[in-house]
C-alpha cells in the first residue's frame, strides 16, 4: 500500500484535499507516460514522469486568487531532460522564467506553488529554470 494520506481514518474529505492543495508531496503520485503532458494548472498535483523519452510537459497559469497556494510537484523517474514550459510564470528570485529544464537524471524536479497568478519555485533539484 502506498504511504501517504487516504481518506479513511480520523482525517478525510474536504481535509485530506485541503492538506493536498497546500501541500502536493503528500498526495499519491500521478504517472506521466507522454511525450508532451499538459498539467492541469487549477488542480494540486504530486507528477512523476515515467516517460520513456523527453517530456515536454506544458503548465498554464494559476488563477489570481481561486488558485492562491495549491501546489504541483514534478520530478522524473528517468534519464531524460524534461521540461516544463509556461508563459513567464515561474518566480524563482530572479525575472519571472519560462522553461524549467530537468538534468538527465532520476530525482530531478521542481515543487511550485501557486500565487497570485504565478508559480513560485519552492523547490528545484537538479533543474535550471530560465
Amino acid at each position: 500500500m502506498a504511504r501517504g494520506l487516504t481518506n479513511q481514518g480520523a482525517i478525510f474529505g474536504d481535509t485530506v484535499l485541503q492538506i493536498y492543495d497546500g501541500d502536493a508531496m503528500q498526495m499519491p503520485p500521478i504517472l506521466l507516460t507522454g511525450t508532451a503532458d499538459v498539467i492541469n494548472p487549477h488542480v494540486s498535483g504530486n507528477y512523476i514522469v515515467k516517460t520513456g523519452s523527453a517530456d515536454a510537459m506544458t503548465l498554464g497559469a494559476p488563477t489570481v486568487g481561486l488558485d492562491d497556494n495549491l501546489s504541483i510537484a514534478v520530478y522524473s523517474d528517468t534519464l531524460f531532460a524534461h521540461t516544463i514550459t509556461t508563459v513567464a510564470l515561474f518566480a524563482n528570485g530572479a525575472a519571472l522564467a519560462n522553461v524549467a529544464t530537468f538534468k538527465a537524471f532520476k530525482g530531478s524536479g521542481v515543487i511550485l506553488r501557486a500565487f497570485n497568478g504565478v508559480w513560485q519555485v519552492v523547490a528545484s533539484n537538479v533543474t535550471s529554470i530560465t
